[in-house]
């Protein structure tokens, strides 16, 4: 048996309603092996959207896709949100993932009110975001776009949600404060998850390309100049879309991203 709903999608695609990111996620490298018949997936953060190659392979999609459901993920049924998360931590274990590291200036506007929000230094605040190993769970909004969460939501590990709405929040995450201040953004050895931190209230009209945001319990980079209003902590100069590249963007799905602080911008450049 599965929670998730199955829902026609215009002409040629299929919705499926998951339960969390985690559950989407791990459903949507499922579903990918049904290709040729599904030829685009496309995971969010509670939704696996199918395409069929045209509205009459719909309905054979859909009997792959219940049976594939009906089998339940691989090793354990999926009836307890716990065991679910075992088996999406077993899969990104098994997985050949990419990781990316990504040099950043924290040096965004919204720095100090982001730490001021979580409840810890700026100096704090860096140190626990790049401490986090950072996962591309889906694209959206722009080309080169990735939402990238903390992996162990991914993996259900305590202390992280992956309800999409509940967990911590900011002021209710039991705050590191100073406590980390000398444990590089460490709590024995292991990183501290960020709280959510709220959207703006306003978006911003234009976001330089290269910003570093967080919204919500989820980071990300501009990867062009536009509207937005995620909190911005800081700003990389790594591309991340290029239509000029081979792979024009720079991240996919499941890549493994990593933030290091880099000094100061060069005054020169």
């Amino acid at each position: 048996m599965t929670t998730t709903r199955i829902r026609r999608c215009g002409e040629a695609a299929l919705l499926l309603d998951c339960a969390d990111l985690a559950e989407a996620v791990a459903l949507a490298g499922r579903v990918e092996h049904l290709r040729p018949e599904a030829v685009d997936v496309v995971a969010a953060a509670r939704t696996v959207l199918v395409t069929a190659r045209d509205a009459s392979a719909v309905p054979a999609l859909r009997r792959r896709v219940e049976n594939l459901l009906a089998q339940g993920p691989p090793r354990h049924p999926a009836q307890d949100p716990g065991e679910v998360a075992q088996d999406v931590a077993q899969e990104v274990a098994q997985a050949a993932v990419r990781e990316v590291v990504l040099d950043v200036r924290y040096d965004g506007p919204d720095l100090a009110a982001v730490a001021d929000l979580v409840g810890v230094s700026t100096e704090a605040l860096v140190r626990r975001h790049t401490s986090i190993t950072w996962r591309a769970a889906f694209g959206g909004f722009a080309p080169g776009f990735f939402y990238l969460v903390d992996e162990r939501e991914l993996e259900g590990s305590a202390g992280v949600r992956s309800d999409g709405g509940g967990g911590a929040g900011v002021g209710s995450a039991g705050g590191d404060g100073d406590a980390i201040e000398g444990g590089g953004g460490s709590s024995g050895g292991v990183a501290e998850p960020l709280p959510s931190v709220p959207r703006l209230g306003s978006p911003r009209p234009r976001v330089p390309a290269g910003s570093v945001g967080l919204a919500d319990r989820f980071c990300a980079v501009y990867p062009g100049a536009s509207p937005g209003g995620w909190r911005l902590v800081g700003t990389t100069d790594a591309v991340l879309w290029d239509s000029d590249r081979p792979d024009p963007a720079l991240l996919a799905p499941g890549d493994r991203v990593r933030f290091r602080a880099a000094g100061p911008r060069d005054p020169t450049r």
